[in-house]
C-alpha cells in the first residue's frame, strides 16, 4: 500500500476545477479501491471546508487561489510531520510549487501542459512573464525528478525547456458516460464546450458560425464559463451571430449536448490534452480541432473528425460544413469516433501511474 500526498490548485467541487482536477480524480479515484491512501493539499474556495474526507479522499484546504502557491511549503512541512507519505504528486499547472526544495522525500511531477509563450495571450504582461519565467526554471529545480505527462505534445514541450529526466505519458480516459433520457440527435446542432477562457480562441469558434450562419440555419452552443464569456457574447452581438451561451452545466447536461449536436468544435492554440474532444467522440460526434498540441493527439484526421490550422477560420468552417452536408461521411465518423474513444481507458491509465509510482518508491528506498 501507498501513502501518496498530491497538491494541486483545486479540488474537483471548487468552482474553477477543468481537466486537470478532472484527471486527478479519475486515476487517484481508482488507486484508492486498490488499497493506496491519498491525501489531497489544494487552496480553498468560498465555503469550502478546510479539511474532509470527500470520495475516498482526506482533503486539506489552505489559502486561495491566488496564493495558494505561496502556503504550500508551511503546509507541506506539516503535513508531513504528522502524516506517513511515501511519495508526492506535484500537480504543474500553470506555477509550479517546486516541492523538491522544501522536502527529501520523492517528487513525482505531473502535467497538463506548459503554457510557454501563449500566456501572454491570457493575462497582462507582469504575470504572464511570472508564469512564463517559473515554468523556465523547472528543469533546474526537479533535477531528480520522474515526470508524468498527460500527453506526448506536453513532454515534448518538457523536453524543449531543458528536462532531460525520463518523462512518463499517462493519457487520459473517458468517464463512464452517463445514462441520457431524450438525447436525440439534431442535424443542425454545432458546440464548443471546455472552459471560456482567452487560449481557448473561442472568438474563432464565433466567426466561423457566422459564416456558416450566413447561409443556412444551425444553432450554435458555447458550453462552459470562465473570464472571458462577457466578452465573447459582446463579440457576438457585435457580429450578429446567434449563440447560445450556457455557463456552466451538469455532467448529464454536458453529455446531452455531445449527444443531440452534430459537430464539437475545439479551436484553442494548445490543450494538455483535449478531454472534450474525447469525451465527444466517445458520444460517437466527430470533432472538428485545430491542429494544435495535445489536440491533434485526440482526433483521427479524416477517421473522427478534422484538424485544421490553428487560426484559419476559412478551413474551420469548411471542416464543419462538411459534416453538416455529408451524412454519410458524418455516419462513417461518428462510429469510428466511437470506436477510437473506447481505447482510452481510466482503468488503463490508474494501472501505469500505480506501477510508476511504485516503482519510484521503491528505487528511494
Amino acid at each position: 500500500m501507498m501513502n501518496i500526498l498530491v497538491i494541486n490548485w483545486q479540488d474537483w467541487n471548487n468552482p474553477f476545477a477543468g481537466g486537470a482536477e478532472v484527471y486527478l480524480y479519475e486515476i487517484f479515484s481508482r488507486l484508492i479501491k486498490r488499497g493506496h491512501r491519498v491525501t489531497l493539499l489544494a487552496s480553498r474556495a468560498q465555503e469550502q471546508s478546510y479539511h474532509e474526507t470527500l470520495d475516498g479522499f482526506e482533503v486539506y484546504r489552505i489559502g486561495k487561489r491566488s496564493n495558494f502557491n505561496f502556503v504550500v511549503p508551511c503546509a507541506l512541512r506539516s503535513l508531513l510531520r504528522h502524516k506517513k507519505i511515501d511519495i508526492i504528486i506535484d500537480d504543474l499547472n500553470k506555477i509550479p510549487f517546486y516541492s523538491p526544495c522544501f522536502t527529501r522525500k520523492k517528487v513525482v511531477p505531473m502535467l497538463m501542459h506548459l503554457f510557454r509563450k501563449t500566456i501572454y495571450q491570457e493575462t497582462n504582461i507582469l504575470f504572464a512573464s511570472y508564469v512564463f519565467l517559473t515554468e523556465r526554471i523547472i528543469p533546474l529545480l526537479y533535477p531528480g525528478s520522474k515526470f508524468v505527462a498527460i500527453s506526448h505534445s506536453t513532454a515534448e514541450d518538457l523536453k524543449n525547456i531543458g528536462v532531460h529526466n525520463k518523462i512518463h505519458v499517462v493519457h487520459c480516459g473517458i468517464p463512464r458516460i452517463p445514462q441520457i433520457s431524450q438525447a436525440r440527435r439534431q442535424k443542425n446542432i454545432i458546440a464548443y464546450v471546455g472552459r471560456v477562457k482567452k487560449y481557448k480562441s473561442i472568438d474563432h469558434f464565433i466567426k466561423a458560425v457566422k459564416t456558416i450562419q450566413n447561409k443556412r440555419n444551425i444553432k450554435a452552443i458555447i458550453v462552459g464559463d470562465g473570464d472571458v464569456k462577457n466578452e465573447l457574447i459582446n463579440l457576438s452581438r457585435k457580429l450578429d451571430v446567434d449563440i447560445e451561451f450556457t455557463g456552466f452545466v451538469t455532467e448529464e447536461e454536458k453529455y446531452r449536448i455531445y449527444s443531440t449536436a452534430r459537430v464539437v468544435v475545439q479551436p484553442s492554440i494548445k490543450e494538455g490534452w483535449g478531454l472534450t474532444a474525447i469525451e465527444a467522440q466517445s458520444c460517437g460526434t466527430p470533432v472538428v480541432c485545430a491542429n494544435s498540441p495535445g489536440l491533434r493527439e485526440v482526433v483521427a484526421d479524416g477517421l473522427t473528425g478534422f484538424l485544421y490550422p490553428y487560426g484559419d477560420i476559412d478551413s474551420l468552417t469548411a471542416g464543419i460544413t462538411e459534416l453538416l452536408d455529408d451524412d454519410k461521411k458524418w455516419q462513417r465518423f461518428s462510429l469510428a469516433a466511437k470506436k477510437w474513444a473506447s481505447k482510452f481507458s481510466w482503468d488503463n491509465a490508474a494501472e501505469q501511474l500505480e506501477e510508476i509510482l511504485e516503482k519510484e518508491i521503491k528505487n528511494s528506498v
